[in-house]
């Protein structure tokens, strides 16, 4: 009997198959025997393990861009060890964080005290997210790791989740601090994302060019600021809103 070829002919398909050219290590964003996040929040003096909120989190609700928890709904998009979930919770939010290591998620759940927040092991490009829609949905850190055809999930996700009106942020690598400034073509071809993926402003803005650009910029403390944030130079972040 012959073997027949196994022909793409449906776009899960066809990005399963592109996370096949990803076999080094290098894609941390789905599930493997290893978990690497281990390693990163099991470091004591790691920036990540860390318990402040974004800077640009509270500027953006100092400033009234983020409104009132009330009754609303927020969603963390690889909420790593859970400090922005645990923040954006202390707002008034029904907070949800989720993430794909399990290590993480366990750790987040030990840190947090109670209050409106949930934390849950999962996979934002290749499983249903349940809960929503969201007011708020935010991401500090995982867009940076993506392959580059699984934005085309990343967006597909955003889609289901966030709800008409509703606010998405976003923390990413900055173009020219951190991150692999290689075009997509070239890290697909060479099947490494050498840590990340950096990203000029620009390149958000077209990204998410379905939704509304509020404003944009590197994570620094803002004047006369007296909590204490997360804020790294070579991070920025960038506020859409989504169009009824």
């Amino acid at each position: 009997m012959v073997k027949s070829a196994v022909r793409i002919a449906t776009l899960d398909q066809l990005l399963d198959a592109l996370d096949g050219l990803f076999v080094d290590g290098s894609d941390w964003t789905r599930r493997e025997q290893e978990d690497p996040w281990v390693r990163i929040f099991s470091q004591d003096n790691h920036p990540l393990n860390s318990n402040l909120p974004d800077a640009n989190l509270v500027s953006w609700f100092r400033q009234g861009f983020l409104p009132e928890g009330g009754a609303r709904m927020a969603l963390d998009l690889g909420c790593g060890l859970g400090r922005n979930t645990r923040w954006l919770a202390r707002q008034g939010y029904q907070a949800t964080g989720i993430d794909l290591s399990a290590y993480a998620i366990n750790q987040a759940r030990g840190r947090s005290s109670g209050g409106a927040v949930t934390f849950r092991e999962g996979d934002v490009l290749r499983e249903h997210i349940s809960g929503g829609p969201f007011d708020v949905v935010y991401d500090s850190g995982c867009f940076h790791h993506l392959p580059p055809h699984r934005r085309l999930s990343y967006l597909q996700t955003l889609e289901n989740v966030l709800k008409p009106g509703g606010l998405f942020g976003i923390c990413t690598f900055a173009w020219g601090q951190m991150g692999s400034e290689e075009d997509d073509v070239t890290l697909l071809r060479q099947g490494h994302l050498e840590g990340g993926i950096a990203y000029t402003m620009d390149d958000l803005r077209q990204v998410f060019s379905s939704l509304e650009f509020i404003e944009g910029d590197v994570l620094q403390i803002e004047s006369g600021q007296t909590e204490e944030v997360f804020h790294m130079p070579f991070l920025h972040a960038a506020l859409f809103r989504r169009h009824q």
